[in-house]
């Protein structure tokens, strides 16, 4: 059941990190046929947010997939 949430962790962090690049992509696109700056510190947040949750993800997997006990053979 670890596994399947740590999963998810990553999942949803790589889903957050797609969804950032797609908004500042479309910002950086209002910005250029506006003029106005670029700069949005608020999308690096998010994608910075997204980055973490994934690695988050991947410590937990290591966590889950370290603590299994060897099946007998």
């Amino acid at each position: 059941m670890r596994l399947w949430l740590a999963i998810g962790v990553i999942l949803f962090g790589l889903m957050t990190v797609g969804a950032g690049a797609v908004a500042m992509y479309r910002h950086a696109i209002i910005a250029d046929e506006t003029g106005i700056s670029g700069w949005n510190p608020a999308l690096w947040l998010v994608l910075f947010a997204g980055a973490a949750v994934f690695l988050l993800g991947t410590v937990q997997i290591a966590d889950a997939v370290g603590s299994r006990p060897a099946r007998p053979e």
